[in-house]
C-alpha cells in the first residue's frame, strides 16, 4: 500500500557543510546507543538518498523509524511501498522505496533473495542489536548496505567489525574496538570517518 505524509525533510551536515552520501561512500556503519542521535541520522540519510533518486530497501526492528522516514519525505512518496508479506513484495517490487514490515526477519531474508534489483538498492538494516546472526550474516556481502545500531549488544559484532566499511559514523563511542579514533562528542553529534570525508556530522532540523 502507499502512504502520503506532510513533508518535513531534515538535512545532514559534515563540519557544518551540507553532506550528501554517494555510492562511493558505501558500505556504511552507524554506531550509537539510545537517545544519541544515531537513529534519527540513519533515517535522515535514507530519506536524503531516496529524495536524490536512489532505490532503497528499508528495514528496521521498530515502526517508529518508518514513521520518521515517511514524515521526512512528505509528498514525495508516489513510489513508496509498505510491504507486509511476499504478495505485497511481488506487487510492489518495482517501487523506488520498499519498506519492509518492522522486525520481520523472514520477510527480509526472502526479499533480498527475490528482488531482482537488490544490488541496485541501498539497504538499511537498523537496530542491528535486535536481529539474529543469520540475518546480519546475510547482509555482509552487500556493498550498498547501511548497518545501524548498538554494536556492543549485537550478536554479530565480531563479524561486522571484520568487514571493511567505507564510512563509519559513531554517535556513542562503543566498548567494541573499531578501526577509527573517535573524539569526545556532544549529544546528538556524531563523528564520520569516511576516507577523505571526516569530521563532525549531525542532523540539522529546520
Amino acid at each position: 500500500m502507499f502512504y502520503w505524509y506532510n513533508k518535513y525533510m531534515n538535512k545532514i551536515t559534515l563540519n557544518n557543510e551540507f553532506y550528501n552520501a554517494t555510492e562511493n561512500d558505501f558500505p556504511y556503519l552507524v554506531v550509537y546507543g539510545e537517545k544519541s542521535g544515531g537513529s534519527h541520522f540513519s533515517v535522515t540519510l535514507m530519506a536524503e538518498l531516496f529524495s536524490s533518486g536512489s532505490k532503497i530497501l528499508f528495514f528496521t526492528a521498530f515502526p517508529m523509524a518508518t514513521d520518521n522516514f515517511l514524515g521526512q519525505i512528505g509528498s514525495d512518496n508516489s513510489n513508496v511501498a509498505i510491504v507486509k508479506n511476499m504478495e505485497d513484495l511481488k506487487q510492489y517490487e518495482n517501487s523506488q522505496a520498499i519498506i519492509l514490515d518492522s522486525g520481520n526477519e523472514i520477510l527480509f531474508l526472502q526479499a533480498i533473495k527475490e528482488l531482482k534489483d537488490i544490488n541496485e538498492r541501498i539497504i538499511l538494516v537498523k537496530n542491528i542489536e535486535a536481529f539474529s546472526d543469520e540475518l546480519l550474516d546475510s547482509c555482509l556481502n552487500f556493498k550498498n548496505i547501511i548497518l545501524s545500531g548498538d554494536i556492543d549488544t549485537c550478536v554479530s559484532k565480531e563479524k561486522i567489525i571484520k568487514k571493511t566499511f567505507k564510512s563509519v559514523v559513531v554517535f556513542t563511542k562503543p566498548e567494541t574496538s573499531l578501526s577509527i579514533d573517535v573524539p569526545e562528542l556532544e549529544k546528538w553529534t556524531g563523528y564520520l570517518d569516511g576516507g577523505d570525508k571526516k569530521g563532525i556530522i549531525k542532523v540539522k532540523v529546520d
